[in-house]
């Protein structure tokens, strides 16, 4: 049976007209699953009376088993550990916060991209998730939690921008008005960069938010870092990420794990700020503490505040993120799939 959470809604009416259905069924259908949650067509009161079992023959609603729950100690983020029907395994990390509840994603199993402090990257890639299976970890979340999800991060494992086709599918899922109707603005995609796929996000005029995951203005520290770097140097990624900024208008988020006596030189955020100011870029900057990954760590607060104080200066916003999940292993970096 087809997953019909692997179906936009256009692809959804497609089908239903092959079903005898009219196209109109798909905003009806996509009402009752996302909007008022029901799990069986028998139910979908405006629905033909012949049409209800063809549909219930054809597709399945396939939520996701759940292997394993965890709460952080403060109760602010919960992590899960889902198996796919081919008992590959991925996790997702709710985070509850005041300002809206946060789901971070995955869209593959493992990664290939094998970034420096990234538990994922060490796992290589097994394959990449369906768009069912990235939109069935905010159904299955929900179902389970009784919370409604408001803002939808891509920064699970796997690299978003190599599961184009299906990152685009969810999110065309996730913000369909007649669906689950969560506004563009409030998803965000992380990448490594990827630039083909950063293009890609702007013909397609996806109006998501963008996320780099940077590390350094050194194309010699960052080939260490972020692989990738070896393919796409820094002066291209900013090429693509100043593109994005002017077609988008959308502010950007150049992510900074600071790693001692890698990349934590005060002439990293000095190159920084010196980049951001030549590419004209609409950016804020999250410095983010490197978490326990490999025996990595860092928690130097001295050069943590002397990094924001320069961009302070530079009246460029910073943040450091709060890393919520560290101690069941939830937080950025951090997730491996493992029981």
């Amino acid at each position: 049976m087809k997953n019909l959470f692997d179906l936009t809604k256009e692809e959804l009416a497609a089908q239903i007209v092959e079903q005898g259905g009219k196209k109109f069924n798909a905003v009806q259908i996509f009402n009752w699953i996302y909007k008022n949650r029901v799990t069986s067509f028998s139910v979908m009161s405006n629905l033909s009376k012949l049409l209800r079992p063809r549909l219930e023959a054809e597709f399945e609603l396939s939520f996701l088993n759940i292997l394993k729950v965890q709460k952080s100690k403060n109760e602010d983020a919960v992590k899960y550990l889902f198996e796919l029907a081919d008992g590959k395994k991925i996790e997702s990390v709710l985070m509850l916060q005041p300002y809206g509840n946060t789901l971070c994603v995955s869209t593959q199993v493992g990664c290939a991209y094998g970034c420096f402090m990234c538990a994922t990257g060490k796992m290589g890639l097994s394959r990449n998730l369906l768009p069912g299976e990235i939109v069935g970890q905010l159904l299955t979340v929900e179902k389970e939690r009784g919370v409604k999800v408001q803002n939808i991060v891509f920064m699970g494992m796997g690299e978003p921008l190599a599961n184009y086709e299906n990152l685009k599918k969810s999110i065309d899922i996730f913000s369909d008005s007649d669906g689950i109707n969560i506004n563009q603005r409030r998803i965000t995609v992380s990448t490594c960069g990827i630039i083909p796929g950063i293009k890609r996000l702007i013909d397609d005029k996806l109006r998501v938010r963008l996320s780099i995951s940077l590390h350094s203005t050194f194309d010699k520290v960052r080939d260490k870092i972020v692989p990738v770097n070896k393919k796409y140097n820094i002066a291209a990624l900013l090429n693509s990420l100043k593109e994005y900024c002017s077609s988008t208008k959308l502010e950007l988020t150049i992510e900074y794990v600071l790693i001692e006596d890698m990349n934590d030189d005060i002439s990293e955020v000095e190159n920084l700020i010196v980049l951001i100011r030549k590419y004209n870029l609409d950016a804020k900057v999250n410095i983010i503490p490197v978490n326990s990954v490999g025996g990595l760590t860092f928690r130097n607060e001295e050069r943590i505040n002397l990094w924001q104080k320069k961009l302070e200066n530079a009246k460029i916003i910073s943040t450091v993120r709060i890393e919520r999940g560290a101690d069941i292993l939830a937080a950025c970096g951090q997730l491996a799939g493992e029981v």
